[in-house]
């Protein structure tokens, strides 16, 4: 069983690293998009934003297909579908309709993985452990954004940066493939060690049931569970968790984080920074969240998810308005954008990071799997899932036209005022530290 648990643990991180390396991967690789003058802002954002849209597409499909053919099964299709999604992003930058598929596909992959690793992990992991088994793929999706963040550093020193003087666009071309390739790795290894994991048992449960009926009853029976499944989420009992779950996700995309992730770079570079300093600035607030996300996977089973939840969205907020302040003094006051206000910018950055981290970064996740109760679980993480994903999209393929349009400024003081929002909500969940699936399904009988 110790085994078993920790090939769980290793392929959750694996899980946790794709979906980092996913949305990480971009933003060292935007600007050189964005110094070749082949596309329009817009269409940039559309490219950048295609992951989510791939996100949004794979969740009104998730929780269906992960019922219909096992949780196991979408992991391995998950690492598949980013395997053949690598190759179509790096050689595809002059077509801009392949590689906006290439990166459709990608986000696919990502939003599967983000439906079906939580929910096998809430049904595979003993209770006592269930959030540091959660913190695993948190901590992991951060090491994919260092990693990611770390290997645009590299590129940048042996291609030169993307404001690099006489970088020709050969060179730009090269540097955003190479910001690709390296990702095979990772996603091979995860491809190969989910094969060998152990299905749900709480999903063989239920098709055991089911295969000891006639086919007959069995067609009756799957009608009706799908019917009730959908029912279920307008019952009275279900209606409360069902909006908390949606809530928490989409204000986890109102406050920017994949948005400004995918952007990091050209933010910082607007802010002051010239040069690979913008890449090194990146990789910084990226440490910063997988640092930060250990201690937060070693509080969560002590303090509780509704404190960690209420401590970040609060600091989280106070960050974002930061960095709206130090932009609206350059873009409304004459402030000179330099090395310094590069550095105010950047310690905004750690101090939001921080605070995310700590909270939503980690918290929303058992959210999802742990307030939905089982008979609504897999189409309300679906649901919750796609609204994320719908948000994210709107949000990251306007990026560029609305700080073109308003400024920086104007985006960051939006995402501040959803974190407002944010922190309101975490003041209405329950805390489901040390309860059981079925123990807190009873808490909202009751």
């Amino acid at each position: 069983m110790k085994n078993d648990t920790r090939l769980l643990l290793a392929i959750a991180g694996l899980g946790g690293l794709l979906y980092g390396v996913d949305f990480g991967v971009i933003a060292a690789a935007e600007p050189y998009m964005k110094a070749l003058n082949i596309y329009t802002d817009a269409q940039i954002s559309h490219i950048v934003a295609a992951v989510l849209l791939g996100g949004l597409l794979s969740s009104i499909t998730a929780g269906w297909l992960c019922d219909w053919i096992g949780r196991k099964t979408m992991i391995v299709a998950s690492a598949a579908m980013f395997l053949v999604a690598i190759p179509i992003v790096s050689l595809s930058l002059g077509s801009y309709w392949i590689l906006y598929a290439g990166r459709v596909l990608q986000g696919m992959s990502a939003g599967y993985m983000a439906v079906v690793m939580p929910m096998y992990l809430a049904e595979t992991l003993p209770p006592d452990i269930r959030g540091r088994g959660t913190g695993v793929f948190q901590f992991f999706l951060g090491l994919g954004l260092v990693v990611a963040a770390g290997a645009g550093c590299l590129v940048a020193t042996w291609y030169g940066a993307s404001d690099k003087v006489g970088l020709d666009a050969a060179g730009k071309a090269a540097a955003w493939s190479a910001n690709f390739w390296w990702t095979m790795a990772p996603v091979a290894v995860l491809f190969l060690g989910s094969l060998r994991l152990r299905e749900s048992p709480v999903w063989l449960a239920r098709k055991a049931g089911r295969g000891q009926l006639a086919r007959e009853e069995r067609d009756l029976r799957d009608q009706r569970d799908k019917r009730e499944s959908w029912g279920s989420l307008l019952q009275r009992k279900y209606v409360l968790p069902f909006l908390l779950a949606v809530a928490v996700l989409t204000l986890n995309k109102t406050t920017g984080m994949s948005s400004f992730t995918s952007y990091l770079v050209s933010i910082l570079q607007g802010a002051g920074f010239e040069g690979i300093f913008a890449n090194w600035g990146q990789l910084a607030v990226k440490l910063t969240n997988m640092l930060v996300t250990i201690a937060a996977a070693a509080l969560v089973d002590r303090k509780g998810r509704t404190w960690l939840l209420k401590v970040g969205t609060g600091g989280m907020t106070i960050g974002l308005a930061a960095i709206g302040s130090v932009f609206l003094a350059i873009e409304r006051f004459g402030v000179q954008a330099n090395n310094f206000t590069g550095l105010l910018t950047l310690f905004s950055f750690f101090f939001m990071q921080v605070f995310y981290a700590l909270g939503p970064g980690l918290c929303v996740w058992l959210v999802l799997s742990e307030l939905m109760p089982s008979r609504i679980r897999a189409n309300g993480m679906a649901i919750a899932l796609f609204m994320n994903q719908l948000v994210a999209y709107g949000l990251a393929s306007t990026f560029r036209p609305w700080v073109a349009a308003w400024g920086w400024s104007s985006m960051f003081f939006f995402f501040a005022a959803n974190g407002v929002l944010y922190f309101l909500t975490s003041l209405f969940i329950p805390e489901t530290k040390g309860k059981t699936l079925d123990e807190i399904e009873h808490m909202w009988e009751k």
